[in-house]
């Protein structure tokens, strides 16, 4: 039986390749966005946001301390700690668990493409965030929120790679598609709720997420359906 080593040093190429890719394009993607929206006006946008920031942001005390609770529990799991915590530990249960060093590979390079990636557009575009009363204490620029980015190219990958474990073991995947949109959604909507984000920042962070999720899954996909016993033929970018 052949090691796993030189099937990882095939998968690192392919997948730091997509990676490069991914970024690129999220980049682009996000600046095009932004720069149309400019061009075209940001009135029919903020109308939309403060259409949906009627229904979901709480106009009343008594509202603010029913699910202010709830809110702060589900915003914190897209926290850089907590995050960051999270990435530690399913990294650790890859390599240990499961075996696996892409996974673990996968888990921590989505994690930081993510929080750096963010940085980087959020200081290019600049954007205020809401003048709404903000819930919690805050600091930085609106567009893309970090927390939707996370939810979707982070957490995302982690349920993809639950996904994928029950895929190749022929077991449904409609708990971890399930559990893992609910989630993305609830962080996304909880950022909104607490007056820190207008919608299209989660709408924005959300596409940031998908585009790195569309690059680097199916990477991790083929990677877990190779037999170990055999050399990998290397997907093409």
């Amino acid at each position: 039986m052949l090691s796993q080593e030189p099937q990882l040093s095939r998968f690192l190429p392919c997948y730091l390749r997509r990676s490069l890719y991914a970024s690129i394009v999220m980049i682009a993607v996000l600046l095009l966005i932004a720069y149309s929206v400019r061009w075209i006006g940001t009135a029919p946008f903020l109308y939309w946001d403060e259409r949906i920031q009627d229904v979901v942001f709480p106009d009343t005390t008594d509202a603010h301390h029913k699910l202010l609770t709830v809110a702060v529990f589900i915003t914190s799991f897209g926290s850089f700690r907590v995050s960051l915590l999270v990435a530690l530990g399913i990294a650790v249960w890859c390599w240990v668990y499961l075996r696996s060093k892409a996974y673990s590979f996968a888990v921590i390079s989505s994690f930081t493409a993510m929080w750096v990636l963010n940085t980087l557009i959020k200081e290019v575009l600049q954007r205020d965030r809401p003048s709404l009363q903000h819930l919690v204490e805050v600091g930085g620029y609106s567009f893309p929120s970090g927390h939707a980015m996370i939810s979707m190219g982070f957490y995302g990958m982690i349920f993809a790679i639950w996904a994928i474990k029950r895929k190749i073991h022929e077991r449904s995947i409609f708990l971890p598609c399930v559990l893992g949109a609910l989630l993305i959604l609830l962080i996304g909507l909880s950022r909104v709720y607490l007056g820190v984000h207008f919608p299209t920042d989660i709408a924005g962070g959300y596409i940031a997420g998908i585009i790195w999720l569309v690059f680097t899954v199916p990477v991790i996909y083929w990677r877990a359906r190779l037999p170990r016993s055999l050399p990998p033929s290397t997907p093409r970018p």
